[in-house]
């Protein structure tokens, strides 16, 4: 019982330092993305970097940083990038569906 309570324990331990490991430290802005991703030497680690950046934008609800950002990749790193060109989409998406939300509020408001 003890031995499958501590191996249970140690898996779980391991797993939280996975999933922290995995964690994108989100820039303040998509230029400030963009500058620090000048320092990186190969085309794949600017790539990897703004992608992972889009993406933090993306969940932190900041859809025009995010589409900033994959719009950058597409423009400057890798045309061809698919992840950067379903960011775009994902987030325009979202920001249409905040705008129709906000636009029904203000007809409300209006009435």
């Amino acid at each position: 019982m003890k031995k499958t309570f501590l191996f249970l324990l140690v898996i779980c331990f391991s797993l939280g330092l996975l999933q922290y490991g995995c964690m994108v430290k989100k820039e303040e802005s998509s230029s400030v993305a963009i500058e620090k991703s000048q320092t990186l030497t190969s085309v794949q680690e600017k790539s990897s970097y703004l992608i992972g950046q889009a993406k933090a934008f993306y969940n932190a609800k900041e859809y025009q940083q995010a589409i900033d950002t994959a719009k950058y990749i597409l423009s400057n790193i890798d045309e061809n990038s698919m992840q950067a060109k379903d960011i775009i989409e994902k987030a325009k998406k979202e920001l249409e569906a905040l705008v129709k939300s906000k636009a029904e509020e203000m007809k409300n408001i209006l009435k």
